[in-house]
């Protein structure tokens, strides 16, 4: 069935931090805070930059950041940065790759693909980072309190 890799996981996972902060953001400091492996991160946030979704800042208080708002950053930007191209179904984009003559459920998987496709093209990282606030009323509460810090 349809799964995302541990990887785009982890890129969106470190997306959403970088789209929910002002300043760089070490990946040190983005491992430790969701205690994934430090050199997995440091290796997806070095595709991320190569893709042009994140930028590094040098420096003191360098780290990173993202090199694009995050309404400018697609569910399907990040997938195909970090994982294979999405395919539903082998013949979605071509049908001469059907291995079945006169296939009965071709059409119906072709426009599931395509909704699935579209779903990743219009989710936006800053939809993602709003919908995990409305899921964890927790994040909110400590993002809430720390924006009214200043």
């Amino acid at each position: 069935m349809l799964k995302l890799s541990k990887k785009t996981d982890y890129a969106i996972i470190l997306l959403c931090h970088l789209g929910d902060v002002e300043s760089p953001v070490s990946a040190q400091e983005i491992a430790g805070n969701y205690q994934l492996p430090q050199p997995m991160v440091a290796n997806i946030l070095k595709q991320l930059g190569a893709a042009g979704l994140i930028q590094s800042v040098r420096g003191q208080h360098g780290g990173y950041v993202l090199a694009r708002p995050a309404d400018a950053i697609t569910l399907s930007d990040i997938i195909s940065v970090t994982d294979n191209p999405f395919n539903l179904v082998e013949c979605a984009h071509e049908e001469e790759l059907c291995k079945v003559q006169c296939c009965p459920t071709r059409k119906p998987l072709v426009a599931l693909h395509r909704s699935i496709q579209r779903f990743m093209e219009e989710m936006t990282l800053s939809m993602i980072i709003s919908e995990s606030y409305f899921e964890n009323p927790e994040v909110q509460k400590n993002h809430h309190e720390i924006t009214h810090l200043s």
